[in-house]
Formats: structure tokens, C-alpha cells, sequence
């Protein structure tokens, strides 16, 4: 597993303040003077109380990460007692494993696909807690000579991997223009960067994309044919994920990791300079061109705000597995969230302060 690990350290001490007292016997001066003293040390401990040191996980370097790397880089994991490491991992199955031991047991970019299909396999206990992403931020590109979906029939379209939120976002554009899955042939790049070069070379006739590849593939003659997040779906992206158990345990710090999430998301949103910055720092893209879509896409089109899981967006989920997962079909959708910390928040005015 491919780690990349950055440590929040707490910061300044609060001191209380001293009260000076004066008149009165030498004795009863040095009385009173340790008592203050030892009040001041008390006030101090309770103000600076030890952060809970957790692992957050997100998967693959992608902009659709921006909550978890804007709350761990303006200081707002600290801001709630959370001495975070966060940990890049390579795949949503290594994801799920992470969870599920306990090793990495907080996702903060994990799609509502493996929730669910972790579930299938096993009753895994996983829920969507919160919803960054909350549609697709993907586009079908195509050759230049394609100029509709009826013309992939036969024809070779890359995904990342099956089972992904890209695969699942190529079959709705698929779908939208009259065919299904079986239609066409599969090709799993490996990335987007892959998908990118396959297009180039001709490998494949469309490919699932998101910002920056979009701009990327533009640049070397590609055009979009069907722009998914643009057909309304409501899906889980990118999700917060724990388990249940963990959840009930840590009941606390589950509802300071929404609000240091909701306090990032609302500085990367609002504050262009600083969402850009936090694109660039993760992802390394310094193109100016792509640093702007990419930041303009996710900021003003794809973060969801209040992010609240759904029940039509797990049923998104649960209807895009049933495809190739018979066993997926029936599912209840409310089985795979839990939308109860946020309401906590929301029922608190802290979301409102936020301006949702």
C-alpha cells in the first residue's frame, strides 16, 4: 500500500490568566498565591486536552479529494483536537481491507460502490456517513470521429478498473444514448492518465475522464460526448466511510471529523487562491489551465453542499451493481448510510454558520 503520510501536530498552549490578589498576612499571601497556582495549572490542562491521533485513508490523487486535503491543510483537523495522518491508498479494495481491519478504519474518499459490494460479499457493516462527491464528475470522451453513442456499438471503451465509479459513469453515458454494458467492449487502463494515453494511441474508442484528463484529452483532439455529471445521477463519488462499530465507539470524534470535513470544504469552495493551492500541493498539477478547470469543475459543480448521503444515490449504486451482481438487486439502500451525525450538526446551527 502506497502511503503518504502527513502528520498535525497540536498547536499553541492556552494559558488561563492570573489573578493578583493583594493585602493580608505574608502567610495567607503565599497561601492564596499557590492556590491561584495550582487553579492556573488545572485551567491549563482542561484547555489543552490530548488529540486523538487517527489514520484518515482516501483513494487515488484525484481533485475529488479536495475535502480531506483542504481540512488537514488549513489546520481545521487540528482546529478539533484530531492529530491526523492521512494515508493515499492505491485502490477501493485495499481501501475496504484498511477499513475493515481497522488499520486505516476512516475513508474520506471512498465510492459508494465498494461499500456496497463489500457488503454483497459479506455483511461488512461499512456506511456512508457523509457525500463530498455526489455525482459523477466524468465525461465520455471519444475520438473525433465518433459523434454519438450509437456508434461505440462494438467498439472499445476504457475504464480505470470494472467496478469503479469510472466504470459505472461510462455505462450511464452509454445508457443515455440507448445502449447497455454488453454493447461494447471493456478495457480496464489502470488510471486516467492510462485511459488519456490509450485514446492517443488509438487503443480505445472512448474513455471515462474527469479534470484535469478532460483538458488533457481536449488538447490532443478528443471531444466529449456525453457529459455525466452534467444528467443529474446522484451517486456517492467520493464518500466518508466507517464502520458502524467504530462509529458507536467514537461517537465524539466522528462528529469533530464532519465539522473540521464541512470547515475545509467551505474554505476550498470559497477561497479560490487556497483551493488551488491544496490541487496543486496533492496532485502536483501546476498547469494553469487544468489548475482552473479542475478547481472551477469540483468547487462550483461537483462538492456536494450540505454533503448528506442519499437514499436515491445508494440506490444509484445498488442499481449499477445489479448489472453484473444479480445479488445486488432488492437491496435497501438505507442499509448503507447513516446520515445521523450530520443532522447533529445541522441541528446544532453549525452547518448553517457555514452558509448551508
Amino acid at each position: 500500500m502506497k502511503r503518504r503520510e502527513l502528520l498535525i501536530r497540536s498547536g499553541a498552549v492556552m494559558a488561563g490568566g492570573l489573578i493578583a490578589a493583594c493585602g493580608g498576612a505574608a502567610a495567607p499571601a503565599a497561601k492564596a498565591t499557590a492556590a491561584i497556582a495550582s487553579a492556573s495549572a488545572k485551567a491549563v490542562a482542561t484547555a489543552t486536552p490530548t488529540p486523538t491521533k487517527e489514520t484518515i485513508g482516501y483513494v487515488s490523487v484525484s481533485a475529488a479529494n479536495s475535502v480531506v486535503w483542504s481540512a488537514y491543510d488549513g489546520g481545521f483537523f487540528t482546529k478539533y483536537g484530531i492529530e491526523a495522518t492521512l494515508d493515499g491508498i492505491a485502490d477501493s479494495t485495499q481501501a475496504v481491507a484498511a477499513l475493515l481491519s481497522g488499520q486505516v478504519p476512516i475513508n474520506c474518499g471512498l465510492s459508494g460502490t465498494a461499500v456496497v459490494g463489500a457488503d454483497l460479499k459479506g455483511n461488512a457493516d461499512l456506511t456512508v456517513i457523509a457525500t463530498s462527491v455526489g455525482t459523477f464528475p466524468n465525461s465520455l470522451y471519444v475520438q473525433p470521429s465518433v459523434t454519438s453513442v450509437a456508434q461505440l456499438r462494438g467498439k472499445k471503451v476504457g475504464v480505470t478498473r470494472l467496478g469503479t465509479a469510472s466504470d459505472t459513469a461510462a455505462q450511464i453515458a452509454l445508457k443515455s444514448g440507448g445502449l447497455t454494458q454488453k454493447d461494447v467492449q471493456w478495457i480496464q487502463t489502470g488510471g486516467l492518465n492510462q485511459t488519456v494515453a490509450a485514446l492517443k494511441a488509438g487503443q480505445i474508442e472512448a474513455g471515462s475522464l474527469s479534470p484535469p484528463e478532460t483538458l488533457i484529452a481536449r488538447n490532443l483532439g478528443m471531444k466529449e460526448l456525453v457529459d455525466v455529471g452534467s444528467l443529474g445521477v446522484e451517486y456517492v463519488y467520493n464518500g466518508v466511510i466507517i464502520s458502524r462499530a467504530f462509529g458507536e465507539k467514537n461517537h465524539d470524534l466522528i462528529l469533530n471529523l464532519l465539522r473540521a470535513l464541512l470547515e475545509g470544504e467551505h474554505r476550498f469552495r470559497t477561497d479560490a487562491t487556497f483551493g488551488k493551492q491544496v490541487i496543486t500541493t496533492h496532485t502536483k498539477l501546476k498547469d494553469p489551465a487544468q489548475l482552473e478547470e479542475t478547481y472551477s469543475d469540483f468547487a462550483k459543480k461537483y462538492l456536494a453542499w450540505p454533503p448528506f448521503p442519499t437514499q436515491k444515490a445508494l440506490q444509484t449504486v445498488i442499481d449499477q451493481l445489479a448489472v453484473l451482481r444479480p445479488e445486488a438487486k432488492g437491496a435497501d439502500p438505507k442499509k448503507f448510510y447513516d446520515d445521523s451525525y450530520l443532522n447533529t450538526l445541522k441541528a446544532s446551527g453549525f452547518i448553517s454558520k457555514l452558509g448551508g
